[in-house]
């Protein structure tokens, strides 16, 4: 799976659409390198008994990404039941938003909306939840004795 081992190239202008669009890029491609390598044990791993495990995190970023889905390509997806292609359709649904936008003008952005408000709660609400929760996956990680693969998130280059 290729889909955000290293981060895309970068815009050829900037807007709106570019901006939100390379947001996602990132999301990927820390997505991408939080995921990989995830041992089976990882995916059940939970540091206390009142946390999400690990697999229970993406299939929560699988939810927030179907969700940003829906209110901008107006096309939801069906997460599928094994934990390792839940985390590629993240990937996947993450890459096609990304398109989507590019093909958008800036003012389309006004027009998409997330259960009634406007644009800017897609941004403050799932897109950042779910670098959150990378963070988090990174850091369970590190607790369960599997650190994750040290690619570099400034320049988007794999380790």
């Amino acid at each position: 799976m290729s889909h955000y081992n290293k981060i895309p190239e970068y815009p050829d202008h900037i807007s709106g659409t570019s901006i939100l669009a390379r947001t996602l890029d990132g999301l990927g491609f820390r997505f991408y390198w939080s995921t990989e390598d995830l041992r089976a044990e990882d995916y059940s791993f939970r540091p206390s008994q009142d946390s999400r495990s690990i697999g229970e995190i993406i299939q929560h970023v699988w939810g927030l990404m179907n969700w940003v889905s829906i209110s901008v390509r107006q096309e939801s997806y069906r997460r599928p039941e094994k934990i390792e292609s839940v985390r590629g359709l993240v990937l996947v649904m993450i890459r096609d938003m990304r398109n989507a936008l590019y093909s958008m003008r800036n003012e389309e952005l006004e027009e998409i909306s997330i259960e009634g408000k406007p644009f800017w709660h897609i941004i403050n609400g799932p897109i950042s939840d779910a670098l959150t929760h990378v963070g988090q996956i990174n850091s369970f990680r590190r607790l369960a004795g599997n650190p994750v693969p040290r690619a570099n998130v400034f320049l988007g280059t794999p380790p």
